[in-house]
């Protein structure tokens, strides 16, 4: 995170590149219209290193560990400049070089304004994980497309003796249909929606699941596009590192 903190404050792409894994996508609404915008890493270096000999380091800087559990951490950082801020919810897993951050959204505010959400977001967010869900148990590549965003990555720690490997949403989508195809089901892993963490038009969850009597958790991030919330990136896998 202070990685991270210190990229952003001197210019430095050298100082992101050890902050975050090179295929992660950052998500963020358009505040006009309600699109979903996404910037690459690569994207990202150049735009830092174009403002390096100019830098504007943030007036502050603030930093919360939502969850933690394991090789996996749930983050919020809010910084600040005096036009604006930024609120960022991250994904961060320990990786076979180092925690890396693999995931990130972020509401951008005006100043003195706070990220909020209307009483109704929590529900519809939990609608959106319980699509999430039944496409597991159903095998579904339609209720998965529907659920999230078509650049998901999923980042695996711990899956099947592979400590840390990631892939795409069609990736997951084409394991799906060749399930579905076989007649394949999983209706009898118990799935639980332990936290919603809601930023305005960004959020943050953590699920858990049972699967052959091996427990997962997923962190999510979510964006809410279109006027409707989608998966945006995930990082999942077995928090207790095998023996």
């Amino acid at each position: 995170m202070q990685a991270y903190f210190q990229a952003s404050d001197t210019g430095s792409s050298r100082l992101l590149r050890s902050a975050f894994h090179p295929d992660v996508l950052m998500h963020w609404v358009n505040g006009a219209d309600g699109s979903l915008r996404t910037r690459t890493q690569l994207e990202w270096w150049q735009a830092l290193d174009a403002d390096a000999k100019a830098p504007q380091p943030a007036t502050g800087r603030r930093q919360v560990v939502l969850d933690r559990e394991g090789p996996f951490a749930l983050m919020e950082a809010v910084s600040h400049w005096p036009d604006h801020a930024f609120d960022d919810l991250l994904l961060v897993v320990e990786t076979p070089v180092g925690w890396r951050i693999v995931g990130k959204v972020f509401q951008r505010l005006a100043p003195g304004e706070a990220a909020t959400a209307s009483p109704s977001t929590e529900q519809e967010i939990r609608a959106v994980l319980d699509a999430k869900i039944e496409a597991h148990a159903l095998y579904s590549h339609a209720l998965l497309h529907q659920s999230h965003t078509p650049g998901c990555l999923y980042y695996r720690v711990n899956v099947d003796g592979v400590p840390f490997a990631w892939g795409t949403l069609s990736e997951a989508a084409a394991r799906y249909a060749a399930n579905a195809e076989a007649g394949i089901q999983d209706r009898e892993s118990p799935w639980n929606i332990l936290k919603v963490e809601v930023r305005g038009n960004v959020a943050a969850a953590k699920l858990e699941v049972r699967v052959g009597g091996v427990r997962f958790i997923d962190h999510l991030l979510l964006v809410r596009t279109g006027g409707q919330w989608r998966i945006s990136a995930a990082a999942w896998g077995n928090p207790v590192p095998p023996a």
